[in-house]
């Protein structure tokens, strides 16, 4: 099972040190001048990110993917943590951020059961956390890892102590987020990735792979309506911040193969999003390498 939390912070810290220092001293329009050979030297000398978007690019777009391909993807992300510097400073008007779909979370939050929202990687899922003028005023927790020993968020300048932070992978996470939720809050976390922790096996772009079921578990347990959510960035300066439906949740006992429709379906709809969007998927590891081994 390839540990893409160790990855992620091996590959990224380094870029995001640069970037991030560049971002406060020479500013925007020349730090995104300044990526192109910064990404260059990525493609060049990370030969797992290379091959990752490789793949991922050809699956998605069904045709041979070029360096050039490749270096776009890449160039995407960095430009998307230049970004992240600046939207953790508050520097929200040097952007523009279009909002879909929200009615779909208000109307979500009037049954008074809160909400689950699945992101994902596909875009920013920190753009949802620090754009405060998308979720102004409704009651959010985030469900993320927090590692005290990890580097890039800290680099990049995001203050997690400004966000209701549920960590996962304690005893009580999913009682916190059940309580939450009882109380109408509305509960984010990603339902892409896996970690050792319990998954089914799925279709994605015609290839197997493994995600969680934990994020459709607590759904289920709680009866909460669920959506789905993206941080897409669309070059330039330009971000989309989408809600779409899900559908209902698996049925509050579900566990197991009974949680295999709700999978699928998150699987599919992702699918979905990331072939219109190709260049917003961020995950850069071997993506089809994880199995369907200790499913439960």
């Amino acid at each position: 099972m390839t540990q893409w939390t160790h990855k992620a912070e091996r590959g990224s810290a380094w870029l995001i040190r640069l970037i991030a220092w560049l971002a406060r001293v020479v500013g925007r329009p020349l730090c995104r001048g300044l990526l192109y050979p910064i990404v260059l030297y990525f493609v060049l000398t990370d030969a797992t990110a290379r091959r990752a978007s490789a793949e991922f690019l050809q699956r998605a777009r069904g045709r041979p993917t070029r360096l050039r391909d490749v270096f776009a993807h890449l160039y995407s992300f960095a430009a998307t943590l230049l970004d992240r510097v600046y939207m953790a400073a508050g520097d929200f008007h040097r952007f523009d951020v279009s909002i879909v779909g929200l009615p779909l979370l208000d109307e979500a939050l009037q049954a008074g059961r809160g909400c689950v929202l699945l992101g994902s990687h596909l875009g920013s899922f920190d753009l949802l956390s620090l754009a405060h003028r998308a979720l102004d005023g409704r009651p959010v927790a985030v469900m993320m890892r927090v590692d005290p020993r990890s580097q890039v968020r800290r680099i990049a300048g995001i203050d997690d102590g400004s966000l209701n932070i549920i960590p996962l992978g304690r005893p009580d996470s999913f009682l916190r987020a059940h309580d939450a939720l009882s109380q109408g809050s509305v509960v984010a976390l990603l339902a892409d990735r896996v970690d050792g922790a319990a998954r089914r096996p799925v279709q994605f772009f015609g290839h197997a792979t493994a995600m969680p079921t934990a994020p459709h578990v607590l759904a289920a347990r709680s009866e909460a309506p669920v959506l789905m959510c993206f941080g897409l960035y669309e070059g330039g300066r330009r971000y989309r911040i989408e809600f779409i439906e899900f559908g209902p949740a698996a049925a509050p006992t579900s566990r197991g193969p009974a949680l295999q429709p709700v999978v699928d379906r998150y699987a599919a709809l992702l699918e979905a999003q990331a072939r219109s969007r190709p260049l917003n998927w961020f995950n850069f590891y071997p993506y089809w390498s994880s199995s369907d081994d200790g499913q439960h």
